[in-house]
């Protein structure tokens, strides 16, 4: 029903503004603001529920600028702090990832440098108890909720670790959690690192992935901008002067004559590294920028399928409320709703207060280095193969290899069981849906792959079962995953 009356408001602003535009003469300026008060005046009187002047005024925002392209919008005070959260690549927690079982939350990661860490907390763990509350039966997003909290602030963690049934507590305080972007893998001599997103912090975890390569003598790296839909541009552009050569990285071509065009650039005089780079329908945006700057530089190539092909870019705007806009133009007799404008214009500290909410903005458009406009183009792959597909629902890239120490018997659980039900999945053993329990039908199908494979037959997952998992799923990735295979073929030919 909530979401019946939030539609309803906002279609109501919608038309508001749609009559503001359509109906008004493009002179009648002076009487814009008098004919939407009075549309708004009619909804207040008249609608049948309890509406505020605000929630009009932000639907009437939203019908302006979502109407613009797919890339504009307008962001309320609550949207737009989820928005820059995401941006920034962190968040006030403990640092873990989880799982749900029946017990509760099963850890599945800990992140490095986490509160999580340093509190003692380890992958595996199944939390049981958050602050004495039992949260069997919780949903994941509830008992995520209940962990996080704000900085400074301490969380009680009840865990049972291993095959003990006693519940070890931990005192963690909450803190700044930075989330890596990077994953990265070794194959013989090649780097595969995949780059999620262009978040605030991407460029310095892609920096310590390289750290890795150099310490290793390795100059041939696999980037995989497969389904990354972009970001920060600057990201883009710190990480691309990694890889290019000398020239420009890139072009902002900003509409507005208020705007200088920005032109980034790589000083570099010769790249360490030759990189290939995956792509797919999906790569698309800061991906492109970074992308194209390797395929223009003639520093790497491309491996895949035909970007998306978003050659423009945004920026974010505070836009200021009736009042503030109404006090700010009194005092200095300007017309401005951007609180930015403000601050650069007359050094005024715009407060939160006055900002009734944030627009994300298409500006422009971005060239590549020799000068490509690809917005609806795309970029062309220098070697063309089609992207792998899921198998029996699983994404082989989605399997983490097997490395817990510790044997699981039958009914444990653990990441380590996730994976390997998936490898078993993919190669065609009978098995439900992957969780995390070694349940009797995961155990008869591990006792089949260990007859098959000549290992003893336990039922169980202990060490040497765990080898022979890892060995398939790397043998499955470059079977099923062509790109990468290929990438690596043609990296390896290079002397």
């Amino acid at each position: 029903m909530k979401k019946i009356e939030k539609f309803c408001v906002c279609f109501l602003s919608f038309i508001i503004v749609l009559s503001y535009i359509l109906v008004l003469p493009v002179n009648a300026a002076g009487e814009y603001s008098d004919y939407l008060d009075s549309v708004m005046n009619m909804v207040l009187e008249r609608y049948y529920r309890d509406v505020t002047r605000e929630k009009l005024l932000e639907g009437a925002l939203k019908g302006i600028f979502g109407g613009l392209d797919d890339y504009t919008v307008f962001y309320d005070m609550e949207e737009a702090e989820s928005f820059f959260t995401s941006m920034e690549g962190n968040y006030q927690g403990i640092g873990v990832e989880i799982m749900q079982t029946s017990e509760g939350a099963l850890i599945t990661r800990v992140f490095d440098n986490s509160p999580a860490e340093s509190a003692g907390l380890l992958p595996d763990d199944i939390i049981v108890t958050v602050n004495g509350q039992d949260v069997k039966g919780l949903s994941t997003q509830d008992i995520a909720n209940l962990i996080k909290g704000e900085k400074g602030t301490i969380v009680e963690i009840g865990v049972i670790r291993g095959s003990s049934d006693e519940i070890i507590y931990f005192s963690v305080e909450r803190n700044v959690v930075n989330l890596s972007p990077v994953e990265w893998k070794i194959y013989d001599d090649v780097m595969y690192i995949k780059l999620e997103s262009f978040s605030s912090n991407s460029a310095h975890y892609f920096g310590q992935a390289l750290k890795e390569a150099d310490s290793r003598g390795i100059k041939k790296l696999v980037l995989d901008l497969r389904n990354n839909p972009g970001g920060e541009v600057s990201q883009a552009v710190n990480i691309a002067k990694f890889l290019v050569s000398k020239g420009i990285i890139t072009t902002l071509d900003f509409k507005s004559e208020e705007y200088q065009d920005v032109v980034y650039r790589s000083h570099l005089e010769k790249p360490k590294y030759v990189t290939a780079v995956l792509v797919n329908g999906n790569t698309a945006s800061a991906s492109e920028i970074l992308a194209g700057a390797i395929q223009d530089s003639g520093d790497g190539f491309l491996v895949g399928t035909k970007t998306f092909g978003k050659g423009v870019f945004q920026n974010a705007y505070p836009i200021l409320n009736p009042e503030a806009y109404e006090k700010y133009k009194s005092l200095y007799g300007e017309s401005i709703v951007d609180g930015y404008e403000w601050m650069n214009k007359y050094n005024i500290r715009v407060m939160q207060s006055d900002i009734i909410g944030w627009v994300k903005i298409t500006t422009g458009h971005y060239l590549t280095r020799n000068g490509r406009m690809i917005d609806g183009v795309g970029l062309i792959p220098d070697f063309a193969v089609e992207d792998y597909s899921l198998i029996e629902g699983i994404d082989i890239n989605s399997i983490k290899e097997l490395g817990s120490d510790r044997t699981i018997e039958l009914n444990g659980v653990g990441n380590d069981v996730y994976s390997c039900e998936k490898i078993l999945k993919i190669k065609g053993y009978d098995i439900d849906t992957p969780d995390n329990i070694l349940d009797a039908k995961t155990s008869d199908a591990l006792k089949k792959y260990q007859a098959d494979k000549g290992i003893k037959v336990t039922g169980v997952l202990d060490g040497t079962t765990k080898n022979k998992l890892n060995e398939d799923l790397n043998n499955l990735r470059f079977t099923i995953d062509k790109p990468l295979a290929k990438a690596i073929e043609l990296l390896k030919l290079l002397n």
